[in-house]
């Protein structure tokens, strides 16, 4: 291993003061547990970007500025992308880096600049479960098919908590030699007509190591990062695991190829479909924002007692 291979203890310290200034910020009459477990459940990062909560929280100019910060991107200020936020980044390398004893390591995350957007990078955060196809990311999907529902205006603030937020490689393949489009696994699992971002479906198919799952596993620019990646993650149980994933099995701890109860696995549904019952679709839109909301629970708790450890 190189020095620039090597884990980056100061970047994990920046890390661990960042989110700690953050959270006092944030909570300041709270003890540090209790900061982490009402961030991990409940922050939602849309409010990165709130101008009233902002001017709330911060009292001066500097802290206003610092707060800010929180809400760049990897690669621009402006960024919308909640998962990709500084803030994000910052918590996806606490829980995630390769430091030694680490049970969720991913492997060669050695430093904070490892995760970001594009081909720079090593890893970049991605968000589960999906808002945006069932009901739009402009609420379109909600407008259509339904009118004012409580669920679905609190699974909007809930989808974009830290619960549903994990780490994929940022590698980018080209799946069509037919076509000059490259797509990482992010945005390939977000477009494709048989995932529509649907996390479940994805990773059935992922981990059963589909055509799809052997581009990438080839590795055509050989990195070292990523065939480390694969032979730790070909391994299901660990991919799993180091993914706090468990939320994803059935009763017999498998992984189930159609979690959510979809109608068709090979045509999920989607908001802009004009060819579809729009009883069922509710029927299947609600019951999917009680499984998902499930699911971000009980990360958010895993990753809360995570945190809470690194804090002692």
């Amino acid at each position: 291993m190189t020095n620039s291979d090597a884990f980056s203890q100061d970047d994990f310290k920046d890390c661990k003061e960042d989110f700690k200034w953050f959270l006092d910020i944030r909570y300041p009459k709270k003890d540090i547990n209790k900061q982490i477990e009402e961030f991990c459940n409940n922050f939602c990062f849309d409010e990165l970007y709130d101008i009233e909560k902002i001017n709330k929280f911060c009292d001066n100019e500097e802290n206003r500025n610092k707060y800010i910060e929180f809400s760049y991107g990897s690669n621009s200020k402006d960024v919308w992308d909640c998962d990709d936020t500084h803030l994000a980044r910052v918590i996806l390398f606490l829980i995630h880096c390769d430091r030694e004893g680490n049970k969720y390591a991913i492997p060669k995350l050695n430093k904070f600049i490892d995760i970001g957007s594009g081909y720079r990078y090593k890893y970049r955060g991605d968000t589960l479960n999906t808002y945006s196809t069932l009901f739009g990311s402009k609420n379109q999907g909600y407008n259509k098919f339904f009118e004012q529902n409580e669920k679905i205006e609190k699974f909007r603030d809930k989808y974009v908590t830290i619960g549903n937020f994990i780490l994929l490689p940022a590698l980018s393949v080209q799946l069509d030699e037919n076509k000059r489009k490259w797509d990482s696994i992010n945005t390939f699992r977000g477009i494709n007509e048989h995932y529509r971002d649907f996390f479940d479906l994805f990773l059935y198919k992922f981990l059963n190591k589909n055509k799809d799952y052997e581009l990438w596993r080839k590795n055509p620019y050989d990195n070292e990062y990523i065939n480390e990646y694969f032979n730790v993650m070909d391994d299901k149980n660990e991919f799993i695991s180091r993914n706090i994933l468990e939320c994803y099995l059935d009763n017999n701890k498998e992984i189930t190829s159609n979690l959510f109860g979809h109608t068709n696995t090979e045509n999920p549904y989607c908001w802009w479909d004009e060819n579809i019952d729009k009883n069922e679709y509710r029927k299947f839109a609600l019951g999917y924002i009680e499984k998902a909301t499930e699911i971000i629970n009980y990360r958010a708790g895993v990753i809360s007692k995570i945190l809470q450890e690194i804090y002692k």
